[in-house]
C-alpha cells in the first residue's frame, strides 16, 4: 500500500501546469483564471468562436463583461467559505452587445496558494435554444387549447341557442349524444334523460324501422329527409347528414316539427317603407354590377355627385377620384373578404371633390353578381383634424435648417426619399396594403415599387 501512495504522490507531482490546463479546456468550454479582486488575468475558450471573445475579457473585471442580473452571482463565485475552497455552478450571462448574451454555468475554484481563482465554464447556448424551444412550443399548445375551447364554447352556445330542433346520434347503436333544448322540447322529452336513448323510441312502432333504413341510406353520403309520427301521433319532417370524427360515424338530425308556428316574412308593405328609408337615408347608397355600372342611386349619392339623376349607363368609376383604381381595390377586398369596410377615397362632382367612406357587401340577385355600397361625407371630419396632421411645410422647414450643415446634393437626395416614402405610404393606406394597386397608383411597374421599398424600409420584403 505504501508503494502505492508514494507512487501517486510522485504521479501528481509530475503533473504540469500545462497539462493540468488542458485537461480543464477538455473539460470545460471557458476557463478563466481571476485575481482576488475579480480581474480576468487569463481566459481560455475551446472553440474558435470562444478564444476570439475571451481573449478580449483578458484585463477587464469579471463583472463588466456580464448582465447586470448576473454580477451578485459573481460576488457569490469569488466568496468562499474557510472549509470549501470551491463554489458550485452558477448560470451566468455575458453580454453581447444588442441584447444578445452567451449563457455558461460556472464553477470556481480558489487556488490560494498560486494567487489567483480558476473559473470553469459550460456554454449552455444549445440548452437555453432547446428551452426558448420547449417554451414556444408549450405556448403554441395553449393557444391551440384556448382556441379550441373558445370555438367549443361558441358552438355549445349556437347549438343550445339554437330554435331549430337539433340532435346528433352515434350511427352503431342509433344512440342520442348531444340533443338541444329546441329538440328535447319537439320530442317532449328532458335534455339528461333523451341521451343515451336510440332515436327509435321517440317514434311509433311502425315508424321504428323506416327510421332505421333512412339512416343507413344517410351513411352512403347522401342526405335525405324523411316524414314521420312521433309516439303522441305529431307528425315531424327528419332531415339527416353524416359526419366523422375520431374514426366513429354520427348522424346530425335536424326536426321541422308542422306544429310549430311558421316565422313571418316581411310583406309588401314592409319592404316599401325599406326602400323608402335607403331613398331618404342621410348616406349615400348605390348597386351596381361588377363593371361598375350603377342600376340603383338614392338621393344621397345625386347630391355628392352634383347630378339631378343617373343614366343607364352611369358608371361609379365616373366619380371615383382614383377611377379605375379605387373601384379595382374595392372589388378585390369584397371578393378576398366578403365584405368592404371604411375605404377612403373621393367623390368628385361637377368641378369639386368630397372625402368619403364607403363600406360595401357583394350580393347575388337573379344569379347576377352584385355590389351595395353605402358612402358616407367625411370631409368635416378630416377638417376638424387638420391642426393633428403632419404636414410636408414642418418637414421643408426641418430639411431648410440642414442648409450649411450639409451638402446641397444631401440635402435633396434626403427630401426625395422622405416624398417618395410618403407618397408609396400613401398609396399603400389607400390600396388597403394592395401592392398591385398601390404600384398602379403610383405609375410604377411591380418590381420597382418593391426596390424602392426595400430602399426606403417600408413594410416586408416579399
Amino acid at each position: 500500500m505504501d508503494n502505492v501512495a508514494e507512487t501517486q504522490e510522485s504521479f501528481s507531482l509530475n503533473v504540469g501546469s500545462d497539462l493540468t490546463e488542458k485537461l480543464l479546456t477538455l473539460s470545460s468550454d471557458i476557463v478563466l483564471y481571476i485575481c482576488p479582486k475579480g480581474k480576468i488575468k487569463k481566459a481560455i475558450g475551446q472553440s474558435n468562436k470562444l478564444r476570439g471573445l475571451t481573449q478580449s475579457w483578458v484585463g477587464k473585471s469579471w463583472k463588466s463583461v456580464v448582465t447586470v442580473e448576473s454580477k451578485l452571482k459573481i460576488d457569490q463565485l469569488l466568496k468562499f467559505e474557510k472549509k470549501s475552497s470551491e463554489n458550485s455552478a452558477k448560470h451566468i450571462n455575458h453580454s453581447l452587445g444588442n441584447g444578445v448574451y452567451l449563457p455558461v454555468s460556472y464553477s470556481t475554484l480558489n487556488c490560494e496558494k498560486e494567487g489567483f481563482v480558476v473559473a470553469v465554464g459550460k456554454e449552455l447556448s444549445q440548452l437555453a435554444s432547446l428551452q426558448q424551444k420547449l417554451v414556444s412550443a408549450q405556448q403554441t399548445l395553449e393557444k391551440d387549447f384556448i382556441k379550441l375551447r373558445h370555438i367549443e364554447t361558441q358552438y355549445r352556445s349556437l347549438f343550445d341557442l339554437s330554435s331549430s330542433p337539433i340532435l346528433i346520434c352515434e350511427a352503431d347503436e342509433n344512440t342520442v349524444v348531444e340533443i338541444n333544448p329546441a329538440s328535447a322540447e319537439a320530442l317532449g322529452c328532458k335534455i339528461d334523460k333523451a341521451k343515451g336513448k336510440n332515436i327509435q323510441i321517440f317514434f311509433r312502432e311502425d315508424e321504428k324501422q323506416r327510421i332505421v333504413d333512412l339512416l343507413k341510406t344517410a351513411e352512403l353520403g347522401k342526405k335525405e329527409t324523411l316524414k314521420a309520427q312521433l309516439i303522441d301521433k305529431k307528425e315531424v319532417s327528419l332531415e339527416i347528414s353524416c359526419f366523422r370524427q375520431e374514426n366513429k360515424l354520427f348522424h346530425l338530425i335536424q326536426i321541422f316539427d308542422f306544429s310549430l308556428p311558421h316565422p313571418k316574412f316581411l310583406d309588401n308593405s314592409s319592404f316599401k317603407n325599406i326602400e323608402e328609408a335607403i331613398r331618404k337615408s342621410p348616406d349615400a347608397f348605390l348597386v351596381c354590377d361588377v363593371s361598375g355600372k350603377i342600376s340603383f342611386a338614392n338621393e344621397a349619392f345625386l347630391d355628392l355627385a352634383e347630378v339631378t339623376s343617373i343614366g343607364q349607363d352611369s358608371n361609379l368609376m365616373s366619380w371615383l377620384g382614383r377611377g379605375r383604381v379605387d373601384f379595382s381595390v374595392m372589388q378585390k377586398t369584397i371578393e378576398e373578404n366578403g365584405v368592404l369596410k371604411l375605404f377612403s377615397t373621393q367623390i368628385t362632382g361637377n368641378g369639386s371633390s368630397v372625402h368619403v367612406e364607403i363600406c360595401g357587401v357583394e350580393l347575388e340577385l337573379e344569379k347576377e353578381r352584385t355590389y351595395a355600397f353605402s358612402i358616407r361625407n367625411i370631409s368635416r371630419r378630416l377638417m376638424d383634424n387638420t391642426e393633428s396632421t403632419p404636414h410636408l411645410s414642418r418637414s421643408a422647414e426641418q430639411l431648410s435648417e440642414l442648409v450649411g450643415q450639409l451638402p446641397l446634393k444631401d440635402i435633396v437626395s434626403e427630401t426625395t426619399d422622405l416624398i417618395e416614402k410618403l407618397c408609396i405610404e400613401a398609396a399603400l393606406n389607400l390600396s388597403l396594403n394592395n401592392r398591385v394597386s398601390a404600384a398602379e397608383m403610383l405609375g410604377l411597374s411591380r418590381q420597382s415599387l418593391y426596390v424602392k421599398m426595400r430602399k426606403l424600409n417600408i413594410g416586408d420584403d416579399e
